[in-house]
């Protein structure tokens, strides 16, 4: 069962809803949507689910916007740009194997700006990347073992960025990167594992103005933390 959406809407709301047969594998959802103020709801259960692929991603430019996205099954996929001002995505995967990356401005041309990035998942072998913006707010929570867990801000303004990670599970690797002008708001990195054999790694640069919090529980951690400006 195949599911291809394009929508160019100005105050859209969109539910989507794709289950998967016993007979079917693949399920995709691709959305191309234009316009403030939507709201878009995608669930998905069952193997092979995909909200955009990595040659092609689902697609989110306009303001105000709210995105959820839920997948339950495994070897589940979602890759979403989001471009814009003070929109709100909320990412939720359970299983294994899946693999999600969502992006604040992805496309190098267009801003994304004061938006809330959230991804949860509940499973194994999991690979979560957040791709933020400026003054934007990066979150995700995972509890597993060996998941690939990871925000990257690279803008020229950070204003008051924040990024933070929590992982429960051993073998996990945890990566924080931030980079940009940090201004009077400064930037923040946080991140907090309970477990065993886990690899964490944060690198902030850009100003002084950068705060790094790491809390972990657990032995064999591996611990790297690199501040400069």
């Amino acid at each position: 069962m195949k599911h291809a959406v394009i929508g160019l809407l100005g105050a859209a709301l969109i539910c989507l809803a794709s289950p998967a047969r016993a007979t079917s594998t693949t399920n995709n959802v691709y959305i191309d949507q234009i316009g403030s103020g939507s709201n878009i709801a995608i669930t998905q259960q069952g193997l092979g689910n995909q909200v955009g692929n990595a040659t092609t991603a689902t697609t989110l430019s306009g303001n105000g916007q709210n995105v959820s996205i839920s997948q339950i099954g495994s070897q589940n996929t979602h890759n979403v740009d989001v471009e814009g001002i003070n929109s709100t995505v909320n990412s939720t995967v359970t299983g294994d194997s899946n693999s999600v990356t969502i992006n604040c401005g992805n496309s190098g041309t267009t801003a994304c700006t004061d938006s809330n990035l959230t991804a949860n998942a509940t499973g194994n072998g999991n690979t979560i990347n957040l791709g933020m913006g400026t003054k934007s707010t990066g979150s995700i929570t995972a509890n597993g073992d060996n998941n690939n867990l990871s925000i990257n801000s690279t803008t020229t303004n950070m204003l008051g960025a924040t990024a933070s990670i929590s992982a429960t599970g051993s073998g996990n690797t945890v990566a924080v990167s931030q980079t940009g002008t940090a201004g009077a708001n400064g930037y923040t990195a946080d991140v907090q594992v309970t477990g065993s054999s886990n690899t964490i790694g944060v690198t902030q640069s850009g100003t002084v103005d950068s705060n790094v919090s790491v809390h972990s529980t657990g032995s064999n951690n591996n611990i790297t933390v690199t501040t400069g400006n």
